[in-house]
């Protein structure tokens, strides 16, 4: 099975001017080592189109994939021209859709078609030819699994964030 057997790339649009600073997503926001999202620190100083994200939809920065962002969307909003927008075909699990794009060898993968030396941007076309296992009967719970697993990190990550410093 390939990529685009299980997804596609959203191309809907939503005007910045709908979209708040909280549901904004660039590739500086989302976070390296695929540890999710920042909010936006701007939004964009002029009106324009912007793709339309939903939740359940997976992120991903088109620049350097070799940093390895991706988010799994949490909230409608809107996002720059070079994050990819990921939404998995009617028949599929959004969240074994987030499993697949997690993986190293995705990245690895991307990096493999990507074109341009100082910011590498990966080939879409090439993207949607990744290979990934048939596993339809296991998709929603082994999604299920790594989404539990990600909000069980993300708690721990905020527990740590307030532990008091020690003198």
């Amino acid at each position: 099975m390939k990529l685009s057997d299980l997804a596609y790339f959203v191309n809907d649009k939503i005007s910045s001017c709908n979209v708040q600073i909280e549901n904004y997503i660039t590739t500086d926001n989302i976070l390296q080592n695929k540890k999710g999202r920042d909010f936006a620190i701007n939004l964009p100083p002029n009106e324009c189109s912007l793709t339309h994200y939903r939740k359940g939809d997976v992120l991903v920065a088109n620049i350097r994939p070799y940093l390895k962002k991706v988010w799994y969307a949490d909230c409608d909003g809107g996002c720059s021209s070079d994050v990819l927008v990921f939404r998995a075909k009617e028949g599929h699990s959004s969240n074994f859709l987030y499993a697949v794009l997690l993986q190293d060898s995705f990245f690895d993968y991307a990096m493999k078609g990507a074109k341009g030396s100082k910011m590498p941007r990966g080939d879409k076309d090439q993207i949607m030819r990744y290979k990934i296992p048939t596993l339809s009967s296991e998709e929603e719970s082994i999604g299920n699994l790594i989404i539990s697993i990600n909000q069980k990190i993300a708690i721990n990550r905020e527990i740590n964030r307030n532990l008091p410093l020690s003198a």
